[in-house]
């Protein structure tokens, strides 16, 4: 399982760290993970405009399961503009960590 808590990868340059988790995103199918999960400013990779909705509509194409916080979208008021991937409660993202054998954080 992957979770990603950020819309960039890295600390620094921000237009970089951006880059960088787009690339981390194309090559994540190598990994095939079962599951991706995005929480805090992660979900806005989900929302309309965002140069990593293709990448993750590729990953739900696979049959890798794309989750983003609920609560997380409301906060940034994305909830009306997400485009890929199912809206989830901590329950779930907990449950997920704990069955999952190995979590890989971003």
């Amino acid at each position: 399982m992957v979770l990603i808590s950020s819309d960039r990868l890295g600390h620094g340059d921000d237009e970089l760290g951006r880059r960088l988790l787009v690339n981390f995103l194309k090559t994540l199918p190598e990994m095939a993970p079962w599951r991706l999960i995005l929480v805090n400013n992660g979900v806005k990779l989900t929302a309309e405009g965002s140069p990593a909705v293709p990448l993750l509509l590729d990953l739900v194409t696979v049959g890798v399961s794309v989750l983003a916080c609920s609560t997380c979208l409301d906060h940034f008021g994305l909830s009306d503009k997400q485009k890929v991937g199912e809206a989830t409660n901590m329950v779930d993202i907990v449950t997920s960590m704990q069955v999952a054998e190995k979590v890989i954080t971003i």
